[in-house]
C-alpha cells in the first residue's frame, strides 16, 4: 500500500468516516447539471459500472435523446441492408416459410441493446439518487404503460439535494446541489 493509501485509510479511520476503496477515476460521482449532448455521451460510457452517485437531468435525458436517435439509425441501416439484400423480404411479406425472420435489423439493435443495458441501468439509478429515492425504483418501467409514465415522470423531477447521501465521491461533505427556485 502507497503511502498516500495509508494516510487516506488511517486519516478515514480517525474520523470514523466510511472508507470506500473506489478507483480514483470512480471516486467524483456527483452530478454534472447543465450537461452537454457529448459529456452526457462521454459521462454514460464512463461512469457504466458506477450504480452509487447522482446524475443530473441534463445527463439522463441528453443521453436518453442520443441512444433513440442511435438505436433508431441502427434499425434503419438494418432494415435498408435487409432489404437490398432480400434476407427478411418474405417474412414483411406474410410468407413465414422461406428465411429467418431476423436480420441485420435484429443483430444491429440487439447489439446495442446489449452493449447498453448496464450502463443504462446504472444512470437510470444514478438519476433516481439525483432525486433522493433508492435506484430501485427504476424497476417500476416493468410495469406497462403505469410504471413507464410513472418512470418518466420521477426521472424529469428536479435533484433533491437529500440525494447526496447516495454520493460517495470527494463531494460527499461539500456544499451540494439544490434546484434552482421557481421563477
Amino acid at each position: 500500500m502507497s503511502s498516500a493509501e495509508d494516510h487516506r485509510s488511517t486519516t478515514a479511520g480517525a474520523e470514523g468516516k466510511d472508507d470506500r476503496r473506489i478507483p480514483a477515476r470512480f471516486a467524483d460521482d456527483s452530478p454534472l447539471p447543465g450537461a452537454s449532448p457529448l459529456q452526457s455521451f462521454g459521462r454514460f460510457w464512463a461512469r457504466y459500472p458506477i450504480f452509487t452517485g447522482r446524475a443530473s437531468r441534463s445527463e439522463f435525458w441528453w443521453w436518453t435523446l442520443l441512444n433513440a436517435v442511435i438505436a433508431l439509425a441502427l434499425l434503419a441501416i438494418g432494415r435498408a441492408v435487409d432489404v437490398s439484400t432480400g434476407m427478411t423480404s418474405a417474412f414483411w411479406e406474410g410468407d413465414l416459410s422461406e428465411g429467418p425472420a431476423w436480420g441485420a435489423q435484429s443483430v444491429l439493435y440487439g447489439i446495442w441493446g446489449l452493449a447498453t443495458i448496464i450502463p443504462g441501468l446504472s444512470l437510470g439509478a444514478r438519476r433516481m439518487h439525483d432525486t433522493d429515492h433508492s435506484g430501485w425504483w427504476q424497476l417500476i418501467a416493468l410495469v406497462p404503460i403505469f410504471g413507464w409514465f410513472f418512470f418518466i415522470w420521477l426521472a424529469a423531477q428536479p435533484s433533491d439535494e437529500g440525494g447526496a447521501r447516495y454520493d460517495t465521491g470527494p463531494h460527499r461533505d461539500a456544499e451540494q446541489i439544490r434546484p434552482t427556485p421557481p421563477q
